[in-house]
């Protein structure tokens, strides 16, 4: 089937090939997850749907979670792959538990949660091995070489095939692919972080490293968790991240930019939120997959018509310059410096110095 869907290897330090735009399986199943809120209408039918829209468009990664409605979108995932397994890569997380009333045992980094979690998933997902492992958020205690040398041990028995990191802070992220070289463990294949239009922070130390380091970037929540499909005005944005779960001022304004672009061209609003991060995607050194979904299939299916949606500078310029996002220090500093340490006529590698 012909269809604009490209692929990419997931990063420089693997080989792992993926498409272009991840699906996000965050919003699959009905049973209450980690945040504690139950979907109604959101299960099989719902999933099937999505999925085959995925399928059809040429996608094949597609990311879970074991506190994804607790543990039932991995039942979901592991159901609609059935005998095609083989021909998508699954992602998967743990850190947070199932459910919101899991012992501490089962919860953090610790290799013992990593253990327990990573049989579980794969009973759940009905497979032998997962293709990417990643932690679904750093609990600030567990040392990384624990979490390295864990990784390592399932990618050295065959249960994980690559590991990552997810909503780790950079420096963690760096010192623990040092230590991997170091050792010889399995490295950092992958993280994961909130990136889009409306939510830049990784712009300031995660991306930069990850284009430094060849370590790949799954950009989840893209679209601001459904901010920037353009539809009213007050609606929460992540409000179980967030402090007051409001959108601020420079978020209206970043999704009115997002609304102005889109009918210039004839486009949606997601449209255009994707077509910015699959903008950067492509400009990057490092392998940046966003990864997706919407309520229903067809509203999926037109979203992803952002691969076909070329913005110009035009846009860029209004898009980049609606928010009141700064990289901040020391970046800032850098960049009033640069004329005093590069020279004006110095060809910058394309790859950042590590």
């Amino acid at each position: 089937m012909n269809h604009p869907m490209k692929y990419r290897t997931f990063g420089r330090n693997n080989g792992l090939r993926v498409s272009e735009i991840g699906l996000g399986t965050g919003l699959l199943g009905t049973h209450p997850g980690v945040d504690g809120i139950s979907r109604p209408g959101e299960g099989t039918a719902h999933a099937r749907a999505l999925f085959e829209a995925y399928a059809e468009a040429g996608g094949n990664f597609i990311d879970t979670a074991e506190g994804y409605q607790g543990g039932e979108s991995e039942r979901l995932v592991g159901q609609l792959l059935g005998k095609d397994r083989e021909d998508f890569v699954i992602a998967t997380k743990y850190a947070v538990g199932a459910t919101r009333t899991e012992g501490h045992a089962r919860l953090g980094n610790s290799r013992k949660a990593m253990m327990t979690a990573v049989d579980n998933s794969l009973r759940r997902l009905g497979t032998d091995y997962i293709d990417l492992y990643w932690l679904h958020a750093h609990d600030a205690v567990t040392p990384i070489e624990e979490i390295l040398r864990g990784l390592d041990d399932l990618v050295r028995a065959g249960k994980v095939l690559y590991g990552g990191l997810g909503n780790f802070p950079a420096w963690r992220i760096a010192r623990g692919q040092a230590l991997a070289a170091q050792h010889g463990w399995a490295p950092v294949s992958a993280v994961t972080h909130e990136y889009g239009v409306a939510e830049r922070g990784v712009e300031r130390e995660v991306i930069p490293m990850a284009e430094a380091l060849g370590i790949g970037f799954g950009a989840w929540s893209p679209l601001g968790s459904g901010f920037l499909t353009g539809t009213g005005t007050e609606e929460p944005r992540l409000p179980h991240w967030t402090r007051t779960g409001r959108p601020t001022t420079a978020d209206l304004a970043v999704r009115e930019a997002v609304i102005e672009v889109a009918a210039r061209h004839g486009a949606t609003p997601a449209q255009v939120g994707l077509a910015w991060v699959l903008d950067r995607a492509r400009r990057s050194p490092t392998g940046i997959v966003p990864i997706t979904s919407a309520p229903t299939a067809d509203a999926f299916r037109e979203n992803l018509r952002a691969l076909e949606l070329c913005l110009d500078a035009e846009d860029f310029t209004r898009l980049n310059g609606a928010g009141d996002f700064v990289l901040g220090e020391p970046h800032d500093h850098n960049r009033v410096g640069e004329e005093y340490v590069t020279a004006a006529d110095l060809i910058r590698p394309a790859i950042p110095a590590a």
